[in-house]
């Protein structure tokens, strides 16, 4: 019998890094999630910053069509968990920002 094959075994060194792939997985989606999280954040925050139904310049009221319109039209199917849905949220969220961020 041979005396320490188990320790050199392929399998077990597959087995700990799908372990620790599974542990990179995990902190990607929720680094991707807080960031995603902060940006809505931040864009409610500079929205609401206008006043609901006060006087909004038009340029911003038509920016906020257009960010009604990118949000209605995403597509995002969240059941299906699709890489190009994690895509879309990510430019959606990017475009929102820099909406937001050309306010004076």
């Amino acid at each position: 019998m041979k005396t320490g094959q188990n320790d050199a075994s392929p399998a077990k060194a597959l087995l700990e890094e799908l372990e620790v792939f599974r542990g990179n997985c995990r902190g990607t989606l929720d680094s991707i999630g807080t960031r995603l999280n902060e940006q809505i954040d931040a864009i409610k925050f500079r929205v609401e910053a206008l006043g609901i139904g006060e006087d909004v310049p038009s340029g911003k009221n038509r920016d906020i069509r257009d960010m009604l319109t990118l949000l209605r039209n995403a597509g995002i199917k969240p059941e299906k968990g699709r890489r190009k849905d994690l895509k879309k949220l990510d430019s959606i969220s990017e475009d929102l920002t820099m909406m937001v961020e050309n306010w004076k």
